[in-house]
């Protein structure tokens, strides 16, 4: 088998993401040659009727189309598409896949909740050794959790919100009030205790995704500790003093990205109420995501797929 370049596009509700890799001649390992990111915020363009906008279409197809070219460059020879929460949920789902594969060819498969969960818990488990955990994905508009034990998924749920629309419910201004930060933080406990599997799990909280590196990387720009899990109290620590400053301030914040300057705050705090309801003993960010999980479920499918002859 020679070596492939294969494109995964994940459709998400904060952004759009392209991302090669480069597969080497036994079919078994990869390792991402490029990646390009438009955030879209596709959250933001569902109308009432739960339809994406045809403004929120246009915004697709023009990162599609951008992408088009950075895989005619690389010769990529073959393109995965996926979509989440947003295209999940919208209720012109078929239209807008539909324009997608008419203007650009590529075919988009809608992740349900379960294999958003499932992926992202299988590129935990294929970078890191930790036999216990629960695993966290906060989007721009799910957050899918995971609980393993023995590297087994066992439990999963995806919550129908995210760091932008928890922002737009409950955060959403230049700075943040204490009602504010009182009323999300009652939603997001209630959400949590519907769970009971949750509840007192004392079990290490994995995040995957853009909000968990932005928490890890502030964490590491202020600490001088070589271990990089996070504490619930250095959590806190971080939400207090994020929550004090307006929007144009937190701008300021090394290892904050200036695109999650506005959705950051939600982020921490589910991070925050997750620890406090499983009693973790900390919290750590795991690179992997969701597209990790896709590209090593396709490889795998393959080679079983060689290994049967078919």
């Amino acid at each position: 088998m020679r070596e492939d370049l294969i494109a995964l596009i994940d459709l998400g509700s904060n952004s759009i993401q392209l991302a090669i890799y480069n597969i080497d001649n036994t079919g078994n390992h990869y390792y991402e040659v490029n990646r390009v990111k438009v955030t879209a915020r596709l959250i933001n363009y569902l109308n009432k009727q739960g339809n994406v906008t045809n403004e929120g279409i246009d915004l697709i197809l023009t990162a599609l189309m951008d992408f088009q070219k950075v895989c005619r460059t690389y010769g990529v020879s073959r393109a995965i598409g996926f979509a989440t929460a947003v295209i999940r949920n919208s209720s012109n789902q078929n239209e807008v896949l539909t324009k997608i594969y008419k203007k650009t060819k590529f075919s988009f498969s809608v992740l349900s909740e379960y294999e958003e969960a499932y992926y992202g818990y299988l590129g935990v488990i294929q970078s890191t050794d930790l036999q216990d955990g629960i695993t966290i994905d906060i989007g721009g508009g799910s957050t899918e959790l995971t609980l393993f034990r023995k590297r087994k998924m066992i439990q999963y749920h995806s919550f129908p919100f995210g760091a932008v629309n928890l922002n737009e419910s409950f955060t959403k201004g230049k700075k943040v009030t204490n009602q504010q930060v009182v009323r999300l933080r009652n939603y997001l406990l209630t959400q949590f205790h519907s769970l009971p599997w949750l509840d007192k799990a004392e079990l290490p909280v994995i995040g995957i995704g853009g909000s968990a590196k932005n928490l890890s990387r502030i964490y590491q720009s202020k600490s001088t500790k070589k271990q990089l899990n996070l504490t619930l109290s250095e959590i806190k620590s971080l939400f207090t003093e994020l929550s004090s400053l307006d929007v144009d301030e937190r701008s300021k914040i090394r290892g904050l990205s200036k695109k999650r300057k506005d959705i950051i705050i939600p982020a921490v705090q589910t991070v925050s109420l997750l620890m406090e309801v499983v009693q973790s003993p900390y919290f750590v960010y795991c690179e992997k995501t969701v597209r990790d999980g896709v590209i090593f479920a396709h490889l795998q499918n393959a080679s079983n797929t060689q290994l049967s002859g078919d």
